[in-house]
């Protein structure tokens, strides 16, 4: 054999075997490419179940959390689609029972009116603020109509100033019937400055604002007192007994929640 017909026996086989890397390497980058972008699409869906189950432990505006859940249905299946084909028959790529969630939206359950501490608080505005953002991609995708889009969202951001307005009387009465004037009178001021600074009007705003008002008065009057049964504290009350049970879903230390799987 020539020199030349030696270097082309020798040449050919390995050109065809990078040839042959280069194709596996593009797939693979393919592959992986999808593989990240089904896991954003997912990452996406989890959060938004995860705010769903957090306004149906809140409220109970079946349309709003119906929507909720058909949007997250959406990021699941596009999510799956979005996976290498290898990937599709994964435990995790499963979709989750959707079916479960209608139950939860269509039961009659005892809804959360207030929350134990500020920490909770800031897990809510952190679960409502994603619904929030939700909605404007599907009106923007005529999925909802730009006036439910607005309703939705006057509703949502209220539906979060009562349970905060609630929640600080809440503990403005706890402290007060303990004697802690000033924690009191702290928890009432910062209810009354929420209610103040909300940029939407409706009749219960003045009233609420008044009613506080009288609450800080009565803590500096001898003759009057918190009363020890009103319903907010009462409220509070149940829901440190039901934490310590594990009646309710909002996890106690929210920011060290691990994720949950779907």
């Amino acid at each position: 054999m020539s020199a030349i017909g030696l270097v082309i026996a020798i040449a050919v086989p390995i050109s065809l075997v990078l040839f042959a890397f280069v194709i596996w390497g593009r797939k693979q980058q393919a592959s992986n490419a999808k593989r990240e972008q089904a896991r954003l699409v997912k990452q996406k869906a989890d959060d938004l179940l995860e705010a769903l189950e957090f306004l149906i432990l809140v409220d109970n505006h079946q349309e709003i959390q119906q929507v909720v859940l058909d949007r997250v249905v959406q990021l699941y299946e596009r999510a799956n689609s979005a996976m290498p084909k290898a990937d599709k028959d994964a435990p995790a790529a499963q979709a989750f029972d959707v079916d479960e969630y209608r139950q939860k939206i269509s039961q009659n359950q005892n809804l959360r009116k207030v929350f134990k501490s500020d920490r909770e608080l800031r897990y809510g505005r952190r679960q409502l603020t994603r619904i929030l953002k939700t909605l404007g991609p599907l009106a923007k995708g005529r999925v909802i109509s730009e006036t439910a889009m607005l309703e939705y969202r006057r509703y949502l951001r209220m539906t979060m100033l009562e349970r905060e307005v609630d929640t600080y009387t809440a503990q403005g009465d706890v402290a007060g019937q303990r004697g802690d004037v000033l924690t009191a009178s702290n928890y009432y001021k910062a209810a009354k400055k929420l209610l103040i600074e909300f940029d939407l009007q409706y009749p219960e705003k003045t009233e609420r604002i008044r009613e506080l008002a009288q609450r800080t008065a009565a803590l500096y009057n001898s003759k009057d007192n918190v009363n020890s049964n009103d319903a907010l504290s009462r409220a509070l009350s149940k829901e440190e007994a039901a934490e310590a049970s594990g009646q309710f879903g909002i996890p106690a230390d929210p920011s060290a929640q691990a994720k949950k799987k779907f």
